[in-house]
C-alpha cells in the first residue's frame, strides 16, 4: 500500500472497525477516546465512558496490572499487561489482554493508548483445563486404591503410593517400565486382553496376580478404563484394589464351609460385620431360610422375634463389641412363624492383624429340652401348689374338723345318759345343733376351696368386661352402701376386658368391697374408690377405701392365708381373701396390698394384657 492511502480517513477506519476496543487515557487515566467496539465488548457506549476513570471498571485483585502498567510507560514505549477483569455494564466481569502504548509524545495523540481484547472464552477455557488437572491429581494421589495410567503400549506413565506400597517399588522405579514386568506370568494373557479391549475404548474388570520387589504374589481386582478422544485411545487409566486378604479369606471359609457342611448341627459362618456368608444345610432344615435367603441378613434378622428375651440380644451385641466367644441359648421363630430354641457357641475367628475377620457359629435345637424344663418347672410348681393345699387340708382337720366331731361325740355320750325329758336334755341337743352346723361350715369351706384346686384347667371362660362386673357388685351391696352413708366411685373404660370366669371376677370384687365396708372406720363414712390402668403391659386394678387400714408387720404374714381371720371381734370366717388371691392367681394375675393402720388399705391386682 502506498503513501498516499495512508490518509487520516483511513486510521479512523481501521481504529472503528476494529473488533478490539482501542481507547486513549490521559496521565491520570480518566478516558479520552473510545472505539465504537466497547458496545459490543463491554456494554457501553463510547460516551459512557468518556471522562471516567479506566481504573473503576478494573476489577480490585487486578488494578495492580494496570498501575504496574501505566508505571512501565514511564521507561518503555510499549508494553503488553497480563490479563485483567473488566466490568461490563450488565454488572459482570469480562477477562481482557491488552497492549499499552505511550503516546504522549504525539502531538495528535497526548495519552496512553490502550488496545484490548476480549480472552474470556480463553481464560474460561485454560481454568476448566487446570481444574481438570486438579481433579485427575487429587484423584490419583488421594484414592484409597492403586490408580495408574498406561501408554496404549503398556508403558506405566503415572502411579500413585498406592501401586509403589503394594509393588514395593519407587516411583521412578515403575514409572517408564511395561506392566508386565509386575504381573504373575499365569495373569499375563488376561491382561493383554483388558489391554486390547482398552484400545477399542471399552472398560474391563477382572482379578490378576502382581509381584513384588520381594517375589511376593498379590491379588488385585482390577478395572481397566480407556481414556479416548474421537475414538482413538490416548492412554488407560488403572484402578486396583489388593484383595490378597479376602481371597485368603475366602479359602479359609471353603475349608471351614467344606467341614461344616458334613455337620448334623445348624452352622453358619458370617463376616466381621455379623452378615452371613454361609449356611449349611441342617440351618436350611431347622430355620427353613435357604443359602439366597440368608447371605448379607445378620441371624437376629431371620430368626429373632417379639419373644426373643432382650438380654439374650445384649450378651449377643456384647460378642460382636469385645470379640469374645459366647454360648448363648436363645428363643428364635422359623420362617413359618414357628417359635423354637437354639443353643449356639459363636467363635470369632482373626485375621494375621489379630482383627475379627469373621465368626463361627454352631447352633443346636433345643427345643425339646426347654419344653421338657418347662414341663418339669409346672410340675414341681403344682407339686409346691398341692402340698400348700395338703397343709392347710391338714389344718382344717386338725384345728376345725377335729374340734366339732370332738364335741359331737361327747354331746351324744352325754345324751345317752340323759332322759329326753330331763331339762339339760334339749340344752344338751340344742348344743349338738350348734357343733352340727359349725362342722356343716367348716364342710362346705373345703367344698369350696376344692373347687379351685385346678384352677389352670378351669372351664367357663367367657369375654368378662370388668365395669360391668364391677357395677352389679355395687349395685347388689347399694343397700348397704347407702345406709352407711358411703360412695363407691368406679374408674374402668367399658372397653376393658378379660378371657376369664365371670364368677370368679364377681367373686374378687364383691370381697374385696364387702371387707371395705366391714373394715370401716366408725368415724367417717366410707370412700372406696376402684381405679384401672395399664403397667408394665399389664392390666392394674387398684381397688383402695378410707378403713381402718391393716398392720402389716403385725398381721400381713397370715393375710392371705385360710382362716387368716384378724380380729376375733368382726364377723366372717377368714376365708375370703384367701379365694380372692386363688381366682387371682387363676386369672394368671397377683395381688398385692398397702396399709396404713387409722388410714386406709389398697389392693393391687395385676393381670396380663393377653388376657384381654
Amino acid at each position: 500500500m502506498n503513501d498516499e492511502a495512508l490518509t487520516p480517513e483511513f486510521y479512523h477506519a481501521l481504529v472503528t472497525q476494529s473488533a478490539a476496543l482501542i481507547s486513549v487515557v490521559d496521565k491520570t487515566g480518566l478516558y479520552k477516546y473510545v472505539s465504537k467496539s466497547a458496545l459490543q465488548l463491554v456494554g457501553y457506549q463510547p460516551e459512557e465512558l468518556l471522562g471516567k476513570t479506566a481504573l473503576e471498571y478494573i476489577h480490585n485483585d487486578d488494578l495492580h496490572v494496570i498501575k504496574t502498567a501505566f508505571l512501565l510507560l514511564n521507561t518503555k514505549k510499549e508494553v503488553e499487561a497480563p490479563p485483567f477483569r473488566y466490568r461490563t455494564k450488565n454488572g459482570n466481569w469480562k477477562w481482557l489482554e491488552a497492549i499499552f502504548t505511550n503516546g504522549m509524545d504525539d502531538e495528535h495523540v497526548k495519552g496512553y493508548v490502550i488496545d484490548a481484547r476480549d480472552i474470556t472464552l480463553k481464560k474460561e477455557a485454560q481454568e476448566n483445563l487446570a481444574r481438570g488437572h486438579s481433579f485427575y491429581n487429587s484423584f490419583l494421589q488421594n484414592h484409597p486404591h492403586a490408580v495408574f495410567t498406561l501408554t496404549p503400549g503398556g508403558i506405566f506413565e503415572q502411579v500413585n503410593s498406592n501401586v509403589c506400597r503394594i509393588l514395593s517399588y519407587s516411583k521412578q522405579e515403575i514409572v517408564g517400565e511395561h506392566f508386565s514386568k509386575f504381573i504373575a506370568p499365569s495373569f499375563s494373557f488376561e491382561a493383554i486382553k483388558a489391554l486390547n479391549k482398552a484400545g477399542n475404548c471399552e472398560s474391563s474388570s477382572l482379578e490378576g496376580k502382581v509381584v513384588n520387589k520381594q517375589g511376593k504374589v498379590k491379588t488385585l481386582s482390577f478395572t481397566i478404563i480407556p481414556i479416548c478422544s474421537d475414538q482413538q485411545q490416548t492412554a488407560t487409566l488403572g484402578v486396583a484394589k489388593d484383595i490378597t486378604a479376602e481371597k485368603a479369606a475366602q479359602k479359609e471359609l471353603e475349608k471351614l464351609s467344606l467341614i461344616a457342611s458334613k455337620a448334623v448341627s445348624c452352622v453358619l459362618i458370617t463376616d466381621a460385620a455379623g452378615k452371613i456368608e454361609w449356611v449349611n444345610s441342617e440351618f436350611t432344615r431347622v430355620t427353613g431360610y435357604s443359602m439366597l435367603e440368608s447371605l448379607g441378613k445378620k441371624p437376629g434378622e431371620l430368626l429373632q422375634g417379639p419373644e426373643t428375651a432382650p438380654e439374650a440380644i445384649e450378651e449377643m451385641h456384647r460378642l460382636f463389641q469385645n470379640n469374645e466367644p459366647l454360648s448363648v441359648e436363645v428363643l428364635n421363630y422359623r420362617k413359618n412363624g414357628e417359635k423354637f430354641w437354639f443353643h449356639m457357641d459363636i467363635t470369632p475367628i482373626f485375621n494375621d492383624e489379630s482383627k475379627v475377620s469373621q465368626y463361627f457359629a454352631i447352633q443346636y435345637d433345643i427345643t425339646e429340652r426347654i419344653e421338657a424344663e418347662d414341663k418339669m418347672r409346672l410340675l414341681s410348681e403344682d407339686l409346691i401348689r398341692h402340698n400348700r393345699e395338703l397343709q392347710q387340708f391338714n389344718y382344717i382337720v386338725s384345728h376345725n374338723l377335729r374340734a366339732p366331731v370332738a364335741n359331737i361325740v361327747g354331746l351324744v355320750s352325754l345324751l345317752e345318759n340323759l332322759d329326753e325329758k330331763n331339762e339339760s336334755f334339749l340344752k344338751v341337743l340344742n348344743k349338738l345343733r350348734q357343733t352340727s352346723l359349725g362342722l356343716d361350715t367348716v364342710i362346705k369351706d373345703l367344698d369350696e376351696i376344692l373347687s379351685l384346686r385346678d384352677l389352670d384347667k378351669i372351664g367357663n371362660q367367657e369375654e368378662v368386661c370388668l365395669k360391668s362386673v364391677c357395677d352389679e357388685v355395687t349395685q347388689s351391696l347399694q343397700d348397704r352402701i347407702e345406709a352407711l352413708g358411703g360412695i363407691v366411685q368406679v374408674t374402668i373404660p367399658e372397653e376393658v376386658c378379660l378371657k376369664a370366669n365371670r364368677a370368679y371376677v364377681y367373686s374378687i370384687f364383691h370381697n374385696l368391697i364387702s371387707n371395705s365396708l366391714k373394715y370401716r372406720d366408725k368415724d367417717r363414712a366410707p370412700f372406696i374408690s376402684i381405679n384401672y390402668m395399664t403397667e408394665d403391659g399389664q392390666h392394674l386394678i387398684k381397688i383402695q377405701d378410707n378403713g381402718i387400714g391393716i398392720d402389716l408387720e403385725k398381721f400381713g404374714g397370715r393375710l392371705f392365708r385360710l382362716y387368716g381371720k384378724l380380729e376375733k371381734r368382726t364377723e366372717g370366717r377368714g376365708i375370703g381373701l384367701y379365694m380372692v388371691k386363688a381366682q387371682v392367681e387363676s386369672l394368671g394375675g397377683t395381688i398385692d396390698v398397702e396399709s396404713t393402720p387409722g388410714t386406709g388399705t389398697t389392693f393391687y391386682i395385676r393381670i396380663a394384657t393377653d388376657k384381654g
